[in-house]
């Protein structure tokens, strides 16, 4: 475990993803102004700013290019502003640009759909107020006023610095937040307009202002916690959620201490002629010899818990960086290498328990059982991500996965998940598997008739939206800045209330097997898993609701790209809940069995 956490520090430290500190600068030291892609939350097709050729420099080299921004297919290139610390600047020309016909009717199409410009300057993303004076990640490209458009050619940058210096000989700053007023500014006129009366012409001046603003707050990221309208409110409505979330987490935790403390604890007070006479009447007895039967569908189980258990650790660790300030949700790029990086190296845990359980459940087929921990989900993944890369391909987005990316993901998990992956099944396959508290015996009894909140629909309906609900205020507020380009910075409630649902997932499926064998059910595994398996059911059904109440839509190729992201976010959400829940639910099993005397 220690080698695997030192691998993936040197790695993550490999890809150069920002830490917690920031970059300081001299005075009159050039900052790097970096051009992003151009994006909109009506269409959700990303693309390259230079497609429209304005102000393009001799060599657009991508910037800060890692693989989360590869796979992602996130364009950051050089641009030609010139901006030095400290140093204003008024009305400075950057290029001047001759628009062709067709160009400008590509420029007419992107502001039609609401395109933005996203830049990064010292890697902070700029600021903006839209029109409904919302702050927003970019800059409008222009406006339409019935059948007139107008370019925003002019942008005024305030860049809000921080003293870092001691002393006033060699002083330092550090740069806080990036603020910009767009205006479009006709090249006959000296006077800036509100974009109404100044049409997008043939040539056009483009051009920039830079003024700094001294501040005594030293957060960087100050103005972007606040980007989001009602951030208090914000802040009430996760406290309440969370607040809730817990008290439901103490209930079911106390309802369970309860009924075992009562039905199982009563049989140290008895003597052993009447405990057993109540284990008759509780029906344990009877289950003894089957409870620990393996299940059918042992190897699609095993890979499942695998797969799960990787989900798991994968989340909490992002969560955990997040919350502490080492990622931010503004640096996608960096957030993705994080993501994969840690689902790479926890591929050996995946292997590890998927064999584990397979040998556990006397498996015998454990070539199939190490390649389906391996291959599943990637299969999975590769096959629904084609199928939207090839529809964002015929969009021309920038978004769209190249040949090099596709190599590269092969690659990682080839070369590193699988290896680590087969150490992972090689070692769980040579582990001792853990003795059960009572042996099973070759036939098994039958189940007697159950009540009907133990059928399947109702206890997935039931368990499934305990879970969903634990979570969905968070749930809501991370769909905003997925697909509404919002930001969002509440990670370390998020770390707490993931916490959280992996408490609320193991209580529910606690709570259901518990049931099960008062009603002498030995046939629990599955259930165990597929109870709260069913939160990311919900999710996928509270996505349908959001597309239809929030987002707009209209290209089939947004459309498929968004059922199919978010049916795997459902996935994981389920196999992260399933997982927890079988994993406290089967040691729970063993423990109660173990307190008792059976013959």
């Amino acid at each position: 475990m220690k080698i695997l956490m030192l691998s993936m520090i040197c790695v993550i430290y490999t890809f150069d993803l920002p830490g917690i500190q920031q970059k300081t600068y001299s005075e009159g030291q050039q900052i790097p102004v970096l051009i992003n892609e151009m994006t909109s939350e009506s269409t959700q097709l990303p693309y390259d700013y230079y497609d429209l050729d304005i102000c393009k420099p001799d060599s657009t080299e991508n910037q800060n290019q890692n693989i989360g921004s590869m796979i992602l297919g996130t364009l950051t290139q050089q641009s030609k502003y010139q901006i030095f610390m400290n140093y204003d600047i008024t009305d400075e020309i950057l290029c001047v640009k001759n628009f062709t016909q067709t160009e400008q009717n590509n420029l007419k199409w992107f502001i039609d759909h609401d395109y933005r410009v996203n830049m990064l300057i010292d890697e902070l993303p700029i600021l903006s107020n839209n029109y409904l004076n919302n702050t927003i990640i970019g800059v409008p490209l222009g406006i339409r006023n019935i059948n007139q458009y107008s370019f925003y050619n002019h942008y005024n940058f305030k860049i809000e610095i921080y003293n870092t210096s001691k002393s006033d000989i060699n002083q330092t700053f550090s740069i806080n937040s990036i603020t910009v007023d767009f205006q479009s500014k006709c090249m006959d006129s000296i006077e800036i307009d509100s974009g109404i009366n100044c049409p997008i012409n043939q040539i056009m001046n483009i051009t920039y202002s830079v003024k700094y603003l001294m501040t005594n707050s030293s957060n960087r990221w100050s103005a972007y916690l606040n980007i989001v309208s009602d951030s208090d409110q914000q802040w009430i409505s996760i406290s309440i959620t969370f607040t809730v979330s817990l008290l439901l987490t103490g209930l079911i935790a106390w309802f369970i201490r309860f009924t075992i403390k009562r039905d199982v604890l009563k049989f140290e007070m008895l003597p052993q002629e009447e405990s057993d006479g109540l284990i008759d009447q509780m029906g344990w007895k009877q289950i003894s010899r089957d409870v620990f039967r393996p299940p059918s569908g042992i190897l699609f189980l095993s890979v499942l818990i695998g797969t799960g258990i990787q989900f798991t650790i994968m989340t909490i660790s992002i969560f955990f960086l997040s919350s502490i300030g080492f990622l931010y949700s503004a640096h996608t790029g960096h957030l993705a290498t994080v993501v994969i990086v840690v689902y790479v190296f926890t591929g050996s845990l995946n292997g590890y328990y998927s064999s584990k359980f397979y040998k556990y459940f006397k498996g015998e087929y454990w070539l199939l059982c190490t390649l389906g921990s391996n291959l599943a989900f990637p299969i999975m993944a590769l096959f629904i991500f084609g199928i939207e890369n090839i529809a964002l391909m015929f969009e021309e987005s920038s978004s769209g996965l190249d040949f090099k990316s596709g190599i590269t993901f092969i690659a990682l998990q080839l070369g590193i998940q699988t290896p680590l992956n087969l150490i992972g099944s090689f070692i769980g396959f040579k582990i001792e598997s853990p003795k059960n508290p009572c042996k099973y015996g070759q036939i098994a009894q039958e189940i007697t008739q159950q009540p009907f909140y133990l059928d399947y629909f109702y206890s997935c309906l039931i368990g499934g939206l305990i879970c969903f609900i634990s979570v969905g205020l968070e749930i809501s507020q991370i769909m905003q800045l997925i697909w509404k380009n919002s930001y969002y910075e509440f990670f370390v409630s998020l770390f707490f209330t993931a916490i959280l649902l992996i408490i609320i997932s193991a209580e529910v499926s606690i709570l259901t097997v518990y049931l099960l064998l008062q009603n002498q059910n030995h046939r629990w595994w599955w259930k165990a898993f597929f109870v709260p398996f069913t939160s990311g059911v919900y999710l996928f059904i509270y996505s349908i609701q959001y597309y239809l109440d929030s987002l707009q839509f209209t290209r089939f190729s947004t459309i498929l790209y968004y059922f199919g992201t978010m049916y795997m976010a459902s996935l994981c959400l389920g196999l992260i809940c399933g997982t927890v829940g079988f994993l406290a639910s089967h040691i729970f099993v063993k423990k109660i069995y173990s307190m008792i005397k059976l013959d």
